[in-house]
């Protein structure tokens, strides 16, 4: 386990998707935009046409598999979150279909249905993400 403290709220970046916008690539073009190298995506709502996202596959040997799913028709985002570290995000999203729940880690192909609405807070500091011998990210420290 880590566990870090420290650093402020800087601003607050609302987002405003519309239809055919896709989720991720328009998330990446407006933290590059807007010069956030560390955040938190706190809120994600709106619709979706198309769902790309994916999980992860254990098994016997590391680096686990990544199976990456997707799910077309007309799809709710129920939430959108995750953290900015360095400019890069890793974002996890939660959707329903009828009456079906699923997500994963949001993946570019994600194309908005009617709108999409994401808050993010750029926060003050630095968080590193190192990839270790598990073959994915992890949050390491948070220098204010």
């Amino acid at each position: 386990m880590r566990h870090f403290s420290g650093g402020n709220v800087e601003r607050v970046i609302v987002v405003g998707l519309d239809s055919g916008d896709d989720l991720l690539v328009s998330i990446k073009r407006v933290i590059e935009t807007e010069g956030i190298a560390n955040g938190v995506v706190i809120s994600g709502v709106g619709s979706l046409s198309k769902a790309r996202y994916h999980i992860v596959e254990p098994g016997d040997e590391k680096p686990w598999k990544d199976r990456f799913i997707e799910k077309a028709g007309t799809i709710e985002i129920e939430s959108v979150s995750g953290i900015i570290a360095n400019g890069e995000p890793h974002l996890h999203i939660s959707l329903s279909q009828a009456d079906e729940g699923f997500g994963g880690h949001l993946e570019v192909g994600s194309k908005v249905l009617t709108l999409a609405e994401i808050v993010i807070l750029e926060l003050s500091g630095k968080m590193q993400r190192i990839v270790g011998k598990e073959g994915f990210g992890r949050i390491h420290s948070m220098d204010v």
